[in-house]
């Protein structure tokens, strides 16, 4: 059985003689120190106007990876120091037993080995041997084999959403404006390093908003992966909960951390419309402390196996993204109709719908009597609607905005003061004795 200490040390040895001889191959190929480069065309979206936008293109340069590929693998794939790097890594991987992150394939020398030198060629600045350079990244690539967890990244689109400032909604996410590189790894249209804009794919906007997300992954799942779109879903309904304004989410990329998973990345398509409100989604500086602490509590009551407050805002969250606005109606419909009554009641539905929803919408006694009025006109549009009637477009748009807030409204106020309840019941109690008190 082999030493785990000797183990380590044939990977510093056969990984540090690789880069040694890598460098000097490299040398030999291109007949420089310098690292070829390339030019990459980048396409993004600037905002011209109000509500517009405008292409604009740039260029980028970068390490030329078509280049540096022919050169490993007809150069140092070949060379008797990679077949001795890559029969030590397997051997540690193997003794290790270290399991593949989450769908890749165990791979040593594509997942490990060309990342290094490439890593190498960044750390140390060209084709030179720096000793020092060399152990340093290849320690690197033994901390993420060791790692039983390593994190993956993944960056949430959060479009035509503004903020006061960038702000942490927990220690592993924050939202913030995008970065430059980022920009660059969206909006490639060439094929560098084999990306570029997939069919379908959003063209980037340079006033974009996005929520970075950090979560362990552990080796031989992909759960980290499948906990992205998890909380891009809560983050969809949190933000459609906490207030109203246009929208559009989505799941940009999500890639292990550091450059020894980058082949593990996954890149989603343009961002969904959420909300169809007026104005821009916009958090003040006021208004961030509030949303975080609304987030904390949203999440705990999202994350239980079952919350009467669940069903009612993902009717919200549906509604916004319907194209059709008499299934939008229906939508808000349903989740006010889970919050005014109970699941035992079958007459006077549409009643107790009217009467509780004006008791909770008035602010004063005197304003319930045009709440009543609403809701009943609601109530009754639902009903047309899916007994098949037809609906005008002026009745849908003027009802549609006070829907929403209705329903966000009422789901506000049970959120805050019946969330740690297993049902409605208190809240039901709760209006029914306004209703018939002074």
């Amino acid at each position: 059985m082999i030493d785990a200490d000797d183990l380590w040390q044939q990977v510093v040895a056969g990984c540090t003689n690789l880069l040694q001889a890598a460098v000097r191959l490299a040398r030999d190929h291109f007949r420089s120190t310098f690292v070829p480069t390339c030019d990459v065309e980048v396409m993004v979206m600037e905002p011209s106007e109000p509500d517009r936008w405008s292409s604009k293109r740039f260029v980028h340069q970068e390490i030329d990876t078509w280049r540096l590929h022919d050169f490993e693998s007809n150069k140092l794939h070949k060379s008797i120091e990679w077949m001795n790097a890559s029969n030590a890594l397997q051997t540690y991987v193997d003794a290790n037993n270290i399991r593949p992150i989450g769908f890749q394939v165990q791979d040593v020398e594509g997942l490990y080995l060309v990342p290094l030198f490439r890593l190498y060629l960044r750390t140390a600045g060209g084709f030179v041997y720096r000793k020092r350079a060399a152990e340093k990244v290849v320690r690197g690539l033994l901390d993420h084999l060791d790692s039983p967890a390593p994190e993956v990244r993944g960056l949430i689109v959060l479009e035509d959403l503004s903020s006061g400032r960038p702000f942490r909604l927990e220690p592993s996410m924050g939202i913030r404006p995008i970065l430059q590189d980022e920009l660059v790894t969206l909006g490639r249209t060439g094929n560098a390093m084999g990306w570029g804009l997939r069919l379908g794919q959003d063209i980037p906007r340079t006033d974009w908003w996005v929520c970075e997300v950090r979560l362990p992954n552990p080796r031989g799942t992909a759960d980290g992966f499948n906990r992205m779109h998890d909380v891009r879903t809560l983050l969809a309904l949190a933000l459609r909960a906490f207030k109203p304004g246009r929208l559009s989410i989505g799941l940009a990329t999500a890639q292990v951390v550091g450059v020894f998973g980058r082949m593990g990345q996954i890149r989603g398509a343009r961002p969904e419309q959420i909300s169809r409100g007026e104005g821009e989604y916009s958090l003040s500086d006021r208004e961030i402390p509030a949303f975080r602490r609304f987030w904390r509590k949203f999440r705990n009551i999202m994350e239980q196996e079952h919350h009467y407050l669940q069903v009612p805002i993902r009717r919200l969250r549906a509604a916004g993204t319907r194209t059709e606005r008499e299934d939008a109606l229906v939508d808000y419909v349903v989740g006010l109709e889970a919050l005014l009554g109970t699941e035992e009641e079958r007459t006077e539905v549409g009643y107790k719908f009217r009467v509780r929803g004006s008791v909770l919408l008035a602010k004063r006694r005197s304003e319930r009597r045009d709440h009543l009025r609403f809701f009943g006109e609601l109530y009754r549009l639902r009903s047309r609607i899916v007994h098949g009637q037809t609906v005008s477009g002026e009745e849908l748009e003027q009802a549609l905005p006070k829907a929403e807030s209705a329903l966000r409204t009422v789901w506000r106020w049970y959120f805050d003061r019946y969330a740690d309840r297993k049902d409605n019941r208190a809240g039901i109690e709760e209006i029914d004795e306004k209703l018939v008190g002074a």
